[in-house]
């Protein structure tokens, strides 16, 4: 089950951040100067070789507001997504259902 880490670093210049760990999954959250979640990054089967997926809200030329989904490589998102819910369970309910939201969103 994902835990919040109490005293993560917060770097100067860089987004305020959030970082949650579990066995097999770190999870770190990313936010904006009013402390909305601009991006997050999920670690996952550290024990055998760490991959890596990320989310961030994107800023088109005109303005407009989009999601992007990156990953380090090929990914079985059935796996991603049911590791997410079991790890996620006890976090807070609107944030949980915001990030599998994202995940199911995107291809796989």
């Amino acid at each position: 089950m994902l835990r919040e880490l109490k005293k993560v670093r917060q770097i100067e210049g860089e987004p305020f951040r959030r970082w949650f760990v579990d066995e097999d999954l770190e999870l770190i959250l990313w936010y904006d100067l009013d402390r909305k979640l601009e991006g997050f990054q999920i670690c996952y089967d550290k024990l055998a070789g760490t991959r890596t997926i990320t989310w961030k809200r994107v800023r088109t030329s005109t303005g407009e507001s989009k999601s992007l989904l990156m990953s380090d490589g090929p990914y079985n998102k059935n796996r991603l997504l049911a590791l997410m819910e079991q790890g996620s369970k006890e976090m807070d309910a609107n944030l949980r259902s915001f990030i599998l939201e994202r995940l199911k969103s995107h291809g796989g």
